[in-house]
């Protein structure tokens, strides 16, 4: 105020001084008069807030109480709680007294000095007292108290900040200007491999893998003028094993003066070994010649080779978001084009032979493909990876080869067949030896021209583009038992299959499972064989099983090497050995197996597996 008020409190006027944000003060004075003074001079000044007085004094936000002896007296326990609460940060409170004298001390139940006073009590004036040291006192009070919650916001940053140091994933020291460690945090004990007590008192250059002068001047050159630096260098751990380290040194500045470090240190040795894998396999796509792309959902390229664009005969440009109609023919371009809706409705590999008009470049090229599902990094199917295998001159000798199988076959088979019919005609016209090496001649005849059926079917299987379909195997042995109890009406053919159980094969299955059970019976040992074609469906496994059983004599070895694994064989009765490479070749095709095991006490069990397809 500009002048002294007229009206008294106790002998005292006020003074208050101006504050851009009024401080809240809670008057808790027993006396009515002076209670009276008091709230109306602080309702007049702007300088200062009255606190809710209507509120417990525990539930009242203040800044400052004023309190008289009589108040004091009431309230000190309220006092102290709220004081307490806010701890460590000041509620100050003032105690205006008439006098201060000895039997103060004796006041308040005793506890004034003891208690109230020495917790309760932050400042004492006797009255009277002018407004001016009042306010002076008041000031006082109030700058205590911003100083109090300064320091208090301090504290709890540095308890947040250390709390933050001490619960993160990356490693984190802390040292003097430097550089010697003065603090590690909990991951950089993890990452190191280093103790706090070993890496304390150290200069931060324990870590280094090796010597490396220039960049370590930067760093310290950098920090010393007060910037970050961030780079990557190489550390060694403790256990001896080099680290590839992203690591940020930053200073700590007081007063424009470096006092501190502070390092965090990103273990990133993975991530390069990744990228280099991941550089490497890039220029090992792009070196190929053949084809590699990479296509989004819509079919548009996202990444692809050179080999691509070579064939192509367009820019790189172009070809980013385009898809096969940009540079083929549509015929092949609408074939490819349902080969990815395939793979992107079942989110299975596909795999088809395609002989596309390069318009542009003028190639011709004859692919062998093969279509994959791509998933994103979220594991959501994002489109379809597509590998083509250049095999222009392997299907030129392929087409060459089956032109002199056909030549061959054909010649084979009218040849044999006319040695054949005079062969049977002398066994019908002679008797005793001639009669039997006739019937001989006969009998080979008959296996060679078997074994050249089989051929053929093996060419035509080898030969045809890979095109599997859901075909009810169960249906398929039904069929095949049928057929063969027409055939062999010596044998008994069993069948154990369910109503249905479909697999993902080529249409060749049929002939897999008749050439299989025909094998059994024929090279049985009893005038009776028994053979049992059993089907079983196996949703957990994702799988059909067709098993061809019987009580023979077992299988060879090498008869079971050729249906296991497919490798060659040293020799081939009555032409059974064909037989087993087209059972091979028709299940490896149709993407399954084959597992041969001998039955007790006496037979063998031929399981195929096969690619599961629901309805």
């Amino acid at each position: 105020m500009a002048e002294d008020t007229d009206t008294p409190l106790g002998g005292v006027t006020f003074d208050a001084p101006s504050t851009a944000e009024p401080p809240r003060i809670y008057p808790l004075v027993a006396d009515d008069g002076n209670r009276r003074v008091l709230r109306e001079w602080l309702a007049d000044h702007d300088a200062y807030a009255v606190a809710d007085t209507d509120e417990p004094l525990t539930a009242a936000g203040f800044d400052l109480c004023i309190v008289d002896q009589g108040g004091l007296r009431r309230y000190a326990d309220a006092i102290e709680t709220v004081k307490s609460a806010a701890a460590p940060a000041l509620v100050p409170v003032l105690l205006l007294v008439s006098e201060v004298t000895p039997d103060l001390l004796e006041v308040d139940r005793g506890e004034l000095a003891d208690n109230a006073f020495a917790t309760t009590v932050d400042e004492l004036i006797s009255l009277p007292i002018r407004q001016s040291e009042l306010a002076w006192r008041i000031r006082a009070l109030l700058r205590l108290r911003d100083q109090s919650l300064e320091l208090h916001s301090r504290a709890e940053a540095l308890r947040r900040f250390r709390e933050a140091v001490e619960a993160s994933g990356h490693a984190i020291w802390i040292g003097d200007a430097d550089g010697t460690i003065e603090y590690v945090n909990p991951a950089f004990e993890a990452t190191t491999g280093y103790a706090a007590e070993s890496a304390v008192g150290e200069h931060a250059s324990m870590l280094r893998a090796s010597s490396e002068g220039d960049r370590d001047e930067r760093v310290w050159e950098t920090v010393e003028a007060g910037n970050a630096w961030r780079g990557e260098v190489i550390h060694r751990w403790a256990d001896g094993e080099r680290a590839v380290v992203d690591q940020t040194v930053a200073p700590i500045v007081d007063d424009d003066a470096v006092t501190a470090t502070v390092a965090v240190l990103i273990d990133v040795t993975d991530e390069r070994a990744l990228e280099d894998r991941l550089k490497q396999h890039r220029n090992i796509v792009q070196r190929l010649d053949d084809p590699i792309m990479l296509q989004d959902r819509s079919g548009n390229f996202v990444l692809f080779n050179e080999a691509l664009v070579e064939f192509a005969g367009i820019p790189r440009s172009a070809l980013s978001g385009a898809d096969e109609y940009a540079f083929m023919d549509d015929e092949t371009a609408t074939r490819i084009e349902r080969q990815k809706d395939a793979v992107l409705r079942t989110e299975s590999p596909v795999h088809y032979a395609i002989s596309p008009t390069f318009e542009h470049s003028g190639k011709e090229a004859f692919f062998s493909t093969s279509r994959y599902p791509y998933y994103d990094e979220d594991d959501e199917l994002a489109g379809t990876l597509a590998i083509c295998r250049d095999v222009t001159d392997l299907e030129e000798r392929t087409r060459q080869l089956r032109v002199m199988d056909n030549v061959l076959r054909h010649n084979i088979r009218n040849d044999m067949n006319v040695i054949r019919g005079i062969a049977a005609d002398l066994r019908e016209q002679t008797t005793g030896e001639s009669a039997a090496a006739a019937a001989t001649v006969v009998s080979h005849a008959d296996d060679l021209l078997s074994t050249s059926e089989k051929s053929r079917a093996i060419t035509a299987v080898l030969s045809e583009e890979v095109t599997r379909r859901p075909i009810d195997v169960a249906a398929t042995a039904r069929r095949v038992a049928a057929d063969l109890d027409d055939d062999h009406s010596a044998a008994t053919v069993v069948v154990d299959v369910p109503a249905e159980a479909r697999a993902l094969v080529t249409d060749e299955i049929q002939t897999a499972v008749t050439e299989l059970a025909a094998n059994a019976i024929t090279h049985h040992d009893r005038e009776s064989p028994h053979v049992e074609i059993r089907v079983v469906d196996r949703p957990a496994e994702d799988a059909v099983t067709v098993a061809v059983i019987d009580d023979g004599p077992g299988m060879p070895d090498l008869d079971r090497e050729v249906l296991v694994s497919g490798r060659a064989i040293e020799s081939l009765s009555h032409g059974s050995g064909l037989g087993l490479w087209l059972i091979y070749w028709i299940v490896h095709r149709s993407a399954g197996s084959i597992a041969v095991t001998d039955r007790d006490p006496r037979g063998t069990s031929v399981t195929m597996s096969l690619p599961r397809v629901d309805d």
